[in-house]
């Protein structure tokens, strides 16, 4: 019933190698588990890491997040079980009074969270949210400050979807609230638009707050319920994957819409939606997105990540590279390469002059001066290992490491073993990596294509473009009109693109947004995710990189 019902035993690190001031911290809470269940608790969180770490778009981030088990012994086993909710009526002396039949709803499973949340910092002070795993095979759990899930059958897809609301702020997107299909009460949504990133009111293409993802060939509302009595069961009426306003959602049957006919936050067992997905990825990345290099190059700045607040992190760079592993720069007189650590003018020397870089998940690798061999930086001091010949250019991302051949310009994948490459497709105009995906521009730049991962099979997916940009945000894939210099975004679908904005300079793809340096490189804008709606957020630059830094 209250601490003096248990003890907590000590945290242990079950996942994660992220420096712990830049990590997505989980901590698993054990309740109602005895001294002698210990063990159960501990196979109840390695479930918890294999699911998460095996669900997109978790599988793509699990280099930054990192998960803590608390054990925590409780006098009694399991959790109260009020009969006012249909339960059986039993309580237990738990550390946290974790209990079923939160407002008569057996299954909405609840603890005291100014504990769970006191225990979580006292243990892992950097954590950034807690889940409380509760020794119950009743089927259950919560979100909101602190999340909450049983150990009932497919207990570890309602710790996703319960995370879902506790990390990243997202609603039910179900029809219903108790569970019934006719509940009255919930036929009509009241005015007012929701919080939640992934429920609306608004069927509008240019203010929907998923726009981005809407194709204008894709009717608002796309579903609405025929019955607004109840719940609307049928089919979806388009293929899946498409993204609209589909009628049900938040509770309500009627008057609320979801991104998807189906979701996670919507049914068990679902990948997380386009839109749900997005939100994820944007918030676990604990990193700052976009660094700037002043138009004359004398010093380095990162955006804070609001408003229009940036700090400057460096002196003077001949050019900069981003990706998930970090930041680095050159050196504007000699050229070598110093990698960024973190603090402001805190910069570490990592190798000499090359002809260009590019940095992937884990690392950077170089390409020589005289393009004639690639390198893998190591990770230590400025020590490299050579593991390819001589080469044109050289694109790296959370899809892996491609290159160029300096004559024919064909495309070789780099296999993970020095000069261990294999052909995967012919010249192109330029590629681009993206966190699941290689993509690339025909030699004439009348056409994109995406490579389908295996042979030299690839899919046309798009008509000409002047450059293509990828990164994790969105469909991870933007691109320029070449007549009109405009942005597109890829929608996931071969020819499905929506425009987002005119012309720029060059543009960012981060994990949070899209980023634009104007023609005249005198102003940066942050995609605002709405229609073609941008907000200005910094003055000149000459370049835009994104990444974890």
């Amino acid at each position: 019933m209250t601490t003096s019902d248990g003890t907590v035993q000590g945290r242990t690190q079950i996942h994660g190698t992220a420096p712990r001031n830049r990590a997505f911290t989980i901590v698993l809470l054990g309740d109602g588990f005895t001294a002698a269940q210990q063990t159960a608790f501990n196979t109840a969180c390695t479930s918890f890491v294999t699911a998460l770490t095996l669900t997109p778009p978790f599988n793509r981030m699990a280099r930054t997040i990192n998960i803590w088990r608390v054990n925590v012994t409780s006098t009694d086993s399991g959790a109260d079980d009020p009969a006012g909710a249909g339960g059986t009526g039993a309580t237990a002396r738990t550390y946290f009074d974790s209990t079923f039949g939160a407002n008569g709803i057996r299954r909405l499973l609840v603890c005291d969270n100014s504990t769970a949340l006191q225990t979580a910092a006292a243990q892992v002070p950097e954590f950034t949210v807690a889940l409380v795993v509760v020794n119950s095979t009743i089927d259950g759990g919560s979100g909101g400050s602190v999340g909450t899930y049983s150990l009932a059958e497919g207990a570890v897809e309602v710790a996703l979807h319960e995370i879902g609301h506790t990390a990243y702020g997202l609603a039910d997107e179900y029809a219903y609230y108790s569970g019934a299909e006719n509940e009255t009460g919930h036929d009509y949504h009241p005015a007012g638009e929701p919080v939640e990133p992934n429920v609306t009111l608004n069927t509008s293409y240019t203010s929907l707050k998923w726009g981005w993802a809407v194709a204008g060939t894709t009717a608002l509302p796309t579903m609405a319920n025929p019955n607004c009595a109840k719940v609307d069961t049928r089919p979806s009426t388009v293929p899946a994957g498409t993204v609209g306003c589909f009628e049900g959602a938040h509770y309500y049957h009627c008057r609320a819409y979801r991104p998807e006919h189906n979701c996670q936050m919507r049914e068990l067992g679902n990948w997380f939606c386009t839109v749900c997905a997005q939100v994820i990825q944007a918030r676990t990345k604990v990193a700052k997105n976009v660094c700037a290099l002043t138009p004359n190059k004398d010093a380095v700045y990162r955006y804070d990540g609001s408003g229009t607040s940036w700090t400057k992190i460096g002196g003077a760079a001949g050019q900069l590279y981003a990706g998930a592993w970090g930041l680095v720069a050159t050196n504007p007189g000699s050229g070598d390469l110093y990698r960024y650590l973190g603090t402001p003018d805190s910069w570490q020397l990592i190798g000499s002059a090359g002809a260009s870089f590019a940095v992937g998940t884990d690392t950077v690798y170089g390409l020589t001066p005289s393009r004639d061999a690639v390198y893998r930086y190591n990770g230590t001091g400025s020590s490299w290992t050579r593991i390819g010949g001589a080469a044109s250019q050289i694109y790296a991302g959370g899809w892996g490491l491609v290159a160029t051949n300096p004559s024919s310009g064909d495309l070789y994948r780099y296999l993970g073993t020095p000069d261990e490459w294999v052909y995967i497709g012919k010249a192109g105009a330029s590629f681009a990596v993206a966190g699941d995906a290689l993509y690339a521009l025909t030699p004439s730049r009348d056409a994109v294509y995406r490579y389908d991962g295996y042979g030299t099979t690839w899919t046309k997916i798009g008509g000409p473009a002047a450059q293509i940009y990828a990164g994790e945000w969105g469909r991870g894939l933007v691109a320029t009109n070449p007549v009109t210099g405009g942005l597109k975004a890829y929608l996931g679908v071969p020819d499905a693109w929506k425009v987002l904005s005119g012309p720029g300079a060059s543009f960012a793809v981060a994990t949070d947004a899209v980023y634009r340096l104007t023609q005249a490189k005198d102003a940066v804008y942050r995609y605002s995710g709405k229609g073609i709606l941008w907000a200005r957020i910094g003055d000149a630059a000459h370049s835009l990189v994104a990444g974890d830094i």
